[in-house]
């Protein structure tokens, strides 16, 4: 899995997390990151390898996907806080994407308050390997897992997930389309600062064409991450926080080409995630 280099080459430091996990500014600050991540994470989590007749097939690949962070996740309202009087809104306050750049207020008194800048980022990337294993009474299973050892201060990034997709249109003799509902659960774990998860429950439909296919999707997801910090003065802590985009939709298509399955996934709406796959299918 592959993020941007910056995102998280150093733990979260005490200043910023004086400044933001623990004030009314950390939701603002925070959410736009576990939207992107958690969007990504669920996308193209299945490849509607759709089978009519029921054949046993086994799809490995890999995905991925880039996130584009639109400006308005790249910048909050940000309020001011105790001991800075009075209070104010401070427009355009760097997210966890925003500028690099710090914005500081100084009130009536000569007292400063500081919204730390961000990492400067208008992409995330990720890849993954995926796993398919299908046809069982219209139900396919997909699995996702890596893990990799950095060393230094992030140490590790792990993946986990699985999904289930059942097609219910046979029910009811469909024979030019499917429909279909499914779920699935991701975790990633960024060293010892950082444990997400993310539930995802969709419903598709979509036509199979001979060796083309192509879907829609309309799906909610629910992402809950908690971060882990460094405080010397009031002791370690961690806080947890939601992402604020629950409502996706999407539209894909994929090719089989002998052996191989190529794919690709568009989801929006905030942000908007592309991805692509490429693996091998064996029936």
């Amino acid at each position: 899995m592959l993020i941007h280099s910056n995102l998280f080459s150093q733990p979260i430091n005490e200043f910023a997390a004086k400044s933001y996990l623990r004030t009314g500014n950390s939701d603002g600050y925070i959410s736009p990151f576990i939207d992107v991540v958690g969007s990504s994470m669920n996308s193209s989590g299945f490849s509607y390898l759709y089978d009519s007749i029921q054949k046993f097939h086994i799809y490995v690949g890999l995905n991925v996907t880039s996130a584009f962070i639109p400006g308005s996740m790249q910048s909050f309202d940000g309020v001011t806080e105790e001991p800075f009087s009075p209070e104010i809104t401070v427009a355009n306050a760097p997210t966890v994407f925003g500028s690099n750049s710090a914005l500081t207020a100084v009130d009536q008194t000569g007292n400063a308050y500081v919204f730390p800048g961000g990492f400067g980022i208008n992409r995330v990337n990720l890849l993954f390997p995926s796993l398919q294993i299908g046809n069982f009474f219209n139900t396919n299973l997909s699995f996702r897992f890596l893990a990799l050892d950095f060393g230094g201060d992030l140490k590790s990034i792990k993946l986990f997930g699985g999904g289930i997709q059942h097609f219910i249109s046979p029910y009811w003799g469909a024979k030019d389309y499917f429909v279909g509902v499914g779920a699935s659960y991701n975790q990633i774990k960024i060293g010892e600062y950082l444990t997400g998860n993310s539930i995802l429950a969709q419903v598709n439909a979509g036509q199979q064409k001979g060796i083309f296919n192509y879907y829609g999707f309309a799906a909610y997801q629910k992402n809950k991450y908690e971060f882990f910090y460094a405080d010397a003065e009031n002791g370690d802590g961690s806080v947890v926080y939601e992402g604020d985009q629950p409502i996706r939709f999407g539209l894909g298509g994929g090719i089989q080409l002998w052996k191989f399955y190529l794919h690709a996934e568009g989801s929006g709406f905030k942000p908007v995630v592309a991805s692509v796959g490429f693996g091998l299918r064996f029936k």
